[in-house]
């Protein structure tokens, strides 16, 4: 379980993202379902900030559930990297302690394929790095 303290970023951008679902809830009227671009910003806390869900549910009083689906099925809107900066391409993935192993198979649009094999349970943020990182293949 994740009880870090969240970082001045990561305050900064639930703030913001709590700020706009309050002007979406005092402005809807009825029962709208909540907007793409609603779920992206929350999406978004989770892939880019790196909260956890729990944190992102509570603080925008969302369905833990609904949000966790949102998350896996929408990746990152934006992930800005430099260019030359090949350090800035190193990802750490820490390992979940579980007892089965897992193949994840990602091929994109032009033939390129991506496997990834783990001891243990992948986490879905694993997914979409894949297709990040498929997506930005030439």
């Amino acid at each position: 379980m994740n009880n870090q303290p969240l970082t001045n970023e990561q305050s900064a951008a639930l703030e913001k993202a709590q700020q706009l679902f309050s002007n979406w809830r005092n402005s809807k009227t009825g029962r709208p379902r909540i907007s793409d671009n609603l779920w992206q910003t929350a999406a978004d806390l989770y892939h880019i900030q790196g909260m956890s869900i729990n944190k992102i549910a509570r603080g925008l009083g969302l369905n833990y559930t609904a949000l966790k689906e949102k998350i896996i099925d929408m990746p990152p809107a934006e992930i800005n990297l430099p260019a030359d900066d090949e350090s800035s391409m190193f990802i750490e993935m820490v390992s979940l302690p579980e007892s089965f192993n897992c193949v994840i198979e990602i091929e994109n649009q032009t033939g390129i394929k991506m496997r990834m094999c783990f001891n243990g349970r992948a986490d879905p943020a694993v997914i979409s790095l894949g297709r990040y990182l498929l997506a930005g293949a030439p």
